[in-house]
């Protein structure tokens, strides 16, 4: 067997022998190579030994490269040896000749080789995989790549088999990338490396590349490779499979290549959360099998990419692994990277996951932190400051989602406040954001980390006003960490309150201190509500502990032995002081819950409770009684107070004041322990009575009279004698008679109330009364008189002037009114109606009460309500509340025998509230309301209170709004007082004249001719203003119906009531806030139909009073606003729709912001139906009169745009969306929208299409065609008219038409309305495409706008829709084709680049249609503009279409190689840029040297001097390019002789220079054509002939030439 096969092969050595020459070798290979190599699988030695030996004799004989091997054979064969033995070496030998045979290709056989190499590649053993894979890439770089967008370009990954092999193309996406990873410097640098490698690529995978070998791959042909690679992959792989050579290429530091890969990556989707995605970038990163890892900038790459993943956010340990490897990097924008990813991670990171490695990569950003300065960063660096910026910020977000960091150990918590201190500034806010985001998670810290936060705070709090971040920071931790009920936390906001603070953090401290602000910050949707009262979440602080906390902070924040009202800050005393009383009043009011909802204004209503409040009083008082004790917390408060109050530094007088206020509720032991040590030890209130502050005077006096009339009566009568002798201003000074005069009132009426006047001689009462008299007598404000003042209230009030004769009383309540009129003084007032209370007869106390009456002129409404007060002293003496609050002694009431007069006041009251003088209507309110405040327990009220209720009514009416505040006052106070019969009436009565339009005699107001009804200009006339109803009678009267009369008064009585509503709102808000809504509207269900609707309206009025006061009354009335609108959606629509066409504009204004609010909250479904209809209501507002009605409906309309945007998203319902669009276009499109007339809608239509189209999708797809073509019409129809103006008048500006246009074109380029078109073309679809087409046709000839955006569709189209434009480009090259003649330059250019575009995809007859166009504009058009035009036709063709162009070159290139002959030079060089991109130099003039010279004969008998110039030129040129290489010399010798004739011209001697060099090349030719011989002397000489003294020069020389080469004599007249 053996011995055959060896016959076998020395045959065939035999033959190869013999054969003598290269062309017979090849013939013997083509036939035996592949039969003889499989002989190399022969089981016998000898056989595969005689086989290499032959092998080795052809490889010497094919060294030349003209032998060609029959690769495609060899191919087979090694694909399929079928042989039974091994077949490995046979298979090495086949790759090896094949090697050999595709470098001897020719580009089409290699083209057509490669897929049959890139078969079932993956599947072989690698050494065989390497071989193959090294011939791919010798392949690549001559294969051609089909066209962009073609059909070639789609069925490549089918001809290559990927489709069912999809192993192969994995295989070369895996080898491409490692390609592209590829760095050959590796040669140059490695020094005694065990294994070749670079970054990221193994030792195995350089091996594959490289064979090890420098050799194996040039510098050069690594580029070409890479160049070549991403060609392929652009139309075999799938977007999978190019992102992984993509990835590595856009790393690449040649820009030609990372920018091929980069624009890939752009068009491709790669899905982030595959796990071979996500596994293939963290071996990249961290290495993998001896691969090291790649450079950090890819590695930074790597990590942007990362951080898109939620898989690799969720995959250890590799993402701890990447975050410090990132962290640790010394280039900064990967350490940024890592920083982000670790932000992504926090984010994203399941919580299983992160709770294991979260502490560990906050302490390495801690540490790196630390390793760049801290806290202060070493660097100056901006870019490295914002990174770490970024590290703060990443340590917060990861301590926010793993709590456990810092929920039992504080240490990440001190390094952050830490670095908020001593940080630069630049980095404090990132700080200060990590730690505000920890602030959700602080409530998860348990009781030892609280208490270290405790102290961690208040160390921040210390570091005092230089560290507002820090304060800042510690107030919202302490908020939101401590409980209200902690006594250091509200520590720790006493000490935010400092004023010396930044606002913002004072601000954050009183929130800490109000329990309201503190609920809300806890949970935002707290809603007021009296169940809270005790909640245990939000309880205060035990008294107790506050004040032992309290004291125990201060003795350790002060020095040993230093006074706490000394050293103390006076803010942090004070503060410290109101929180403790204002616990204590709190604790008072637990079994009461007097003041049961705590909201805004919950401090203020404690206050208020406290002052006015008989019940909040006593509870108080019994808690004092209670608590009273020596060692008790309440006397360490009120000795605190005192303490600071008696140190008189400035700051301290609320503490008196607190002082005062528990010892005026205080218990007899606690007022009797005061005493002893005040009264008895009187220098210790000496010094504050005698102060130099008035205030302090004041305060003192008053303690003083508490605490002495609770002494022994030696005492007091002792401390009274000393005061009377210092009340004299001669025998004292002034602050000593002060406060003994305000004292010594107090003092002697305090003992009366308590029975013990009698302790004080008369004369020495009567002497004390003088002095006061006199004093008051002095014309001058002195403080003396205030003082005295003062004094005669307190002693008026208390019947201490009983004793005094009646003259003197009367006398000194004359003097008092005269100070009154003089000077309005509200405590001469009271202190005139207090001694009123010492005259006994009633006759004189109505004359009293005549006087008050008599003051209602006053402007100030602070005296007239003083004066309503001082009417109920007079009126029911201590039966008023006003007076019976001053009392300050518990356990004790003054009770005086006299007759009252109360239902003579209020007769003469009420009497008085009919009158139409504004000031006394006014005052008459004011003191209705004060005697049913201060005296509605009295039965004269409550008798009258029907009456009093119609009173108030007509008061609603009234144009002052302090009256309309009172009225309404009244009223709720009325309805308070009312039995349920009563309040019944008074609910039906108020709520008519609230919704009927009739008006009802009970609520009509007095009014008269002079009533003044409208603020001047509210009702404007067009010469004035309706100001009375006589000027409402003569309006009517001039309108010619004198029915409009009452039409007026109907306005004017509603006008009084709805024009403010301010009246309206206080009765109506608090009487039906007291009663059911419920119940009215379901005995009345038209009336809730009616008032619902309305009152939202209202809601919203211009007017900021009106709109207060009917949000007070929604709020009184409506429980759930939610359900009652959802309920009632429907009605309020139609409310607001109709409304929006009223007459009067504020009703239009208020609708549209309530129309806004109330879509803002709805579902789209609700109001589905009217959507057209509130569009086209909306528009309608959009052009109201009113300008304040236009920007509230723009305001509408852009919430309405942006509602429908949302509605329409690509995330909604596509049938939802289709739905939508159908209703809305047309009419956005139609004349309500687009179309109108009025610019703020046509605007708002466009904004809405333009959003509407970014967010559609697919559902916008039936609509395309109408919105392209809408859209393109715009750009020319919305163009400012002043562009036009200026294009056609750029002369008189100094501007030129190009630098208008060039303008045009930009904004053009940057509309957001080409934006939308563009995304509009996105969406094409064949049915779109063909309803377009006819549309665009028409639309093309409207502006230049639109004609150059149209271009930009056109091209966009070929683009990104080939196949769907392709059926059309015939058609549209056609369409545009006159275009190209188009008058604006801007047009003409913009459409020749699109004919290349549509010439990709048109027929070659309608290309070379368009190409003829081209030619007969640069041959017949009339000016240089033509052939620029002509030019950018075929430049674009030979760009934008290279295949047609090649494939019709012989139909194209003759006229540019003429044109490029062309004088002007920038026409010239486009055509020499298009003749040089597409043509090898002169073998493309021989090769269409037939068609050139046709074109050029033909264009020598031209009309036009320019053109035969350049046909000339062009002859000439090409002559002296062919050589003799002429196939109808004939024909041109007569063209270039035709093209010498004539006049002379710059350029023609290059003409006859090539005539003559033509005669010498064919001088043969020229011998034998003797007329020819002729002809050309004759030319010669009458050349040389010509006048032109420069081209007879060159003429001469020709001719000189031509008789030289031709052996002819020179004519001698030459």
């Amino acid at each position: 067997m053996a011995s055959a096969e060896l016959a076998l092969v020395n045959k065939v050595e035999m033959r190869i022998a013999l054969a003598n020459t290269d062309e017979k070798l090849e013939s013997l290979l083509k036939v035996y190579l592949a039969p003889l190599l499989l002989k190399l699988a022969s089981p016998h030695e000898e056989v595969r030994n005689k086989v290499v030996s032959i092998c080795n004799h052809i490889n010497t004989r094919i060294k030349s490269n003209a032998i060609s091997l029959p690769a495609e054979s060899l191919l087979a064969q090694f694909r399929n040896p079928n042989v039974e033995s091994d077949s490995i070496l046979m298979r090495n030998f086949c790759l090896m000749y094949i090697q050999i045979a595709v470098d001897r290709f020719t580009p089409e056989q290699q083209n057509d080789i490669l897929p049959q190499v890139i078969e079932g590649i993956s599947s072989y053993e690698r050494p065989f995989q390497k071989s193959l894979f090294a011939i791919v890439l010798k392949l690549l770089p001559q294969w051609n790549a089909p066209e962009r967008g073609s059909q070639g370009e789609d069925s490549l990954r089918v001809n290559f088999g990927f489709d069912k092999s999809e192993a192969d193309s994995q295989f070369l996406s895996k080898h491409f990338t490692a390609v592209m990873l590829l760095n050959l410097s590796v040669f140059s640098t490695a020094v005694q490396m065990t294994a070749l490698c670079c970054p990221g690529l193994s030792p195995s995978e350089f091996e594959f590349i490289t064979s090890n070998s420098k050799e194996t791959i040039a510098p050069a042909q690594l580029m070409q490779m890479k160049r070549a690679i991403f060609k392929f992959i652009a139309g075999a792989f799938t977007d999978y499979e190019k992102f992984w050579p993509c990835l590595a290429g856009s790393q690449d530091n040649v820009s030609e290549i990372y920018g091929s890969a980069e624009d890939i990556l752009r068009k491709i989707t790669i899905d982030y959360e595959r796990e071979e995605i996500v596994s293939g970038l963290y071996e990249l990163f961290l290495g993998k099998d001896g691969a090291p890892p790649v450079t950090a900038r890819f590695r930074t790459r790597i990590l942007q990419l990362l951080s898109k993943s939620s898989r690799a956010a969720n995959s250890v340990p590799q993402m701890v692994q990447v975050i410090e490897a990132g962290i640790r990097s010394d280039f900064p924008k990967l350490r940024m990277a890592a920083i982000e990813f670790v932000h992504w991670t926090a984010k994203i990171a399941s919580t299983d996951i992160l709770v294991p490695i979260a502490a560990n990569i906050a302490k390495n950003l801690q540490s790196w932190i630390k390793t760049s300065g801290w806290p202060i960063a070493r660097t100056t660096n901006v870019q490295e400051r914002t990174l770490r910026g970024f590290a703060y910020e990443a340590i917060g977000s990861l301590a926010k989602r793993v709590p456990d960091i810092i929920s039992h150990n504080l240490d990440v918590i001190v390094f952050l406040f830490s670095s908020l201190k001593d940080e630069h500034p630049d980095m404090r806010n990132s700080v200060l954001a990590s730690l505000s985001s920890l602030i959700p998670v602080l409530n998860q810290f348990d009781q030892d980390t609280l208490q270290k936060l405790r102290e961690l705070l208040l160390k921040q709090m210390n570091l005092g006003p230089e560290y507002p971040n820090c304060q800042y920071l510690a107030l919202r931790y302490c908020i939101s960490a401590l409980p209200f009920s902690d006594p250091a936390a509200r520590y720790i906001c006493i000490l935010g309150l400092d004023p010396t603070n930044r606002a913002d953090i004072v601000a954050e401290a009183k929130k800490g201190m109000h329990p309201y602000w503190f609920r809300k910050i806890h949970r935002p949707e707290y809603k007021i509500g009296a169940e809270d009262f005790n909640s245990p979440e939000y309880a205060f602080p035990e008294f107790a502990d506050m004040i032992s906390f309290l004291i125990d902070s201060w003795s350790a924040k002060l020095e040993p032995g230093a006074s706490f009202v000394q050293d103390l800050q006076p803010q942090e005393l004070i503060s410290s002081l109101k929180f403790l009383r204002q616990i204590l009043v709190m604790k008072a009011f637990e079994s009461n819950h007097k003041i049961s909802i705590i909201d805004e204004g919950w401090d203020f209503k404690l206050d208020e409770a406290v002052a006015l409040d008989d019940g909040a009083r006593t509870n108080v008082v019994e808690l004092l009684a209670k608590w009273w004790d020596r060692d008790s917390p309440l006397f360490k408060l009120m000795k605190l107070a005192f303490d600071g109050f008696a140190t008189q530094r400035p700051g301290m007088l609320p503490a008196g004041e607190i002082w005062l206020e528990l010892l005026s509720l205080g218990s007899v032991e606690l007022v009797g322990w005061w005493s002893l040590v005040s009264v008895i030890g009187y220098p210790l209130l000496e010094s504050l009575l005698f102060s130099h502050n008035t205030e302090t005077r004041f305060l003192t006096a008053h303690a003083l009279g508490i605490l002495a009339s609770a002494t022994s009566e030696g005492n007091v009568n002792e401390l009274a004698r000393k005061l009377v002798h210092n009340s004299s201003e001669d025998a004292a000074s002034l602050p000593q008679a002060h406060g003994s005069i305000v004292s010594l009132g107090y003092i002697l009426s305090r003992l009366n109330l308590r029975g013990h006047l009698s302790a004080i001689p008369g004369h020495l009462i009567e002497q004390f009364f003088q002095i006061l008299v006199k004093t008051l007598e002095k014309p001058a404000l002195t403080p003396l008189r205030d003082a005295s003042i003062a004094a005669i209230s307190q002693l008026g009030a208390y019947e201490v002037l009983s004793t005094c004769s009646s003259d003197s009383v009367a006398r000194t309540g004359e003097l008092l009114l005269q100070i009154v009129k003089q000077t309005n003084s509200e405590r001469a007032l009271l202190a005139f109606a207090n001694l009123s209370l010492s005259l006994s007869d009633t006759e004189a106390r109505l004359k009293a009460a005549d006087s008050i009456y008599a003051l209602h002129d006053s402007k100030q409404i602070e005296f007239l309500f003083s004066s309503g007060e001082a009417l109920s002293i007079v009126a029911a003496g201590w039966g008023s509340t006003a007076l019976k609050r001053s009392l300050d002694i518990q356990g004790l009431q003054l009770v005086l025998d006299r007759a009252s007069i109360l239902d003579g006041v209020l007769d003469k009251v009420l009497e008085l509230c009919k009158s139409t003088k504004p000031s006394l209507k006014k005052a008459s309110c004011i003191w209705l309301l004060s005697l049913l405040q201060f005296c509605g327990h009295l039965q004269p009220l409550t008798n009258r209170l029907k009456l009093i209720h119609f009173a108030f009514l007509g008061f609603l009416g009234d144009r002052d709004d302090i009256v309309q505040e009172s009225a309404s006052r009244g009223l709720s106070l009325v309805y308070e007082k009312g039995d349920t019969n009563l309040k019944d009436d008074l609910v039906r009565s108020l709520v008519q004249s609230f919704t009927s339009d009739t008006r009802n005699p009970a609520t009509a107001s007095r009014i008269s001719t002079e009533t003044q009804l409208f603020d001047p200009g509210v009702l404007n006339t067009g010469d004035g203003s309706v100001s009375t109803y006589k000027d409402i009678m003569s309006l009517a009267a001039e309108a010619g119906d004198p029915s409009l009369i009452y039409k007026f008064m109907s306005l004017a009585s509603s006008s009084a009531i709805w024009s403010t509503r301010k009246g309206a709102a206080f009765g109506l808000g608090s009487i039906l806030s007291k009663t059911s809504l419920n119940d009215i509207l379901t005995t009345n269900p038209r009336l809730g139909k009616n008032l619902i609707p309305k009152l939202y309206r209202y809601r919203y009025d211009p007017n900021l009073a009106v709109q207060q006061s009917m949000k007070d009354i929604w709020n009184a009335l409506i429980s759930d606003s939610t359900e009652i609108i959802d309920s009632q959606f429907d009605d309020i629509l139609e409310e607001l729709l109709k409304r929006i066409g009223d007459r009067e504009w504020r009703v239009r204004q208020a609708s549209c912001a309530a129309l806004q609010d109330l879509l803002d909250g709805a579902q789209l479904q609700r109001y589905e139906s009217s959507l057209e209809r509130i569009w086209l209501m909306s528009f309608r507002a959009l052009d109201d009169i009113k300008e304040s009605v236009r920007t509230q409906a723009v305001a509408l309309c852009r919430s309405l745009a942006n509602s429908l945007v949302r509605n329409v998203d690509t995330g909604a319902s596509q049938q939802r969306a289709t739905t939508m669009l159908q209703t809305l276009l047309p009419f956005l499109l139609g004349n309500a929208g687009l179309q109108s007339q009025v610019a703020e809608v046509q605007a708002f239509s466009l904004d809405t299409l333009l959003k509407l189209v970014q967010k559609s999708g697919v559902a916008l797809r039936p609509f395309i065609p109408t919105l392209v073509d809408e859209l393109l019409g715009l750009l020319s129809t919305l163009e400012p008219q002043a562009i036009n103006y200026i294009a056609l008048n750029a002369d008189k500006y100094g501007l030129t038409g190009n630098a208008i246009d060039a303008t045009r074109l930009a904004s053009i380029r940057n509309s957001p309305m080409m934006d939308a078109i563009d995304k509009c073309v996105d969406l094409l679809d064949t049915a779109a495409m063909k309803e377009l087409v006819p549309k665009l046709q028409s639309t093309i000839h409207v502006g230049l706008p639109s004609k150059v955006a149209i271009s930009r569709v056109l091209v966009t189209m070929v683009i990104r829709h080939i196949d769907l434009i392709r059926p059309y480009a015939d058609r549209f090259l056609k369409i545009i084709t006159p275009q190209l003649s188009d008058r604006n330059d801007t047009v003409a250019t913009s459409y020749a680049a699109t004919s290349g575009y549509l010439c990709r995809v048109a027929t070659n007859e309608k290309v070379l249609e368009l190409v003829a166009t081209a030619e007969k504009m640069y041959f017949e058009g009339e000016d240089e503009r033509s052939r620029v035009i002509s030019g950018s036709v075929i430049n674009a063709i030979s760009k934008h279409a290279s295949d047609k162009f090649t494939a019709l070159a012989s139909s194209i290139l003759p006229l540019v190689y003429l044109a490029k002959h062309d004088p002007e030079k920038a026409i010239q060089g486009t055509f020499a840029n298009v003749w040089a991109e597409n043509t090898g130099g002169v073998g493309a003039i021989k090769l269409y040297f037939p068609e050139i010279l046709s074109l050029t004969s033909l264009q020598l008998e031209s009309q036009q001097w320019r053109v035969r110039q350049t046909a000339a030129l062009s002859v000439a040129d090409a002559s002296n390019a062919v050589g003799n290489q002429i196939s109808d010399t004939s024909r041109l010798f007569n063209v270039l002789m035709k093209a010498s004739s004539g006049r002379s011209w710059p350029g023609k001697e290059k003409v006859l220079e090539a005539l003559v060099n033509l005669s010498v090349k064919m001088k043969g030719y020229v011998r034998r054509e003797v007329e020819l011989n002729d002809k050309l002397l004759k030319l010669l000489v009458a050349e040389s002939r010509r006048n032109n003294e420069d081209y007879k020069v060159h003429a001469t020389k020709s001719l000189e030439k031509f008789c030289h080469e031709f052996d002819l004599p020179v004519p001698v007249e030459i």
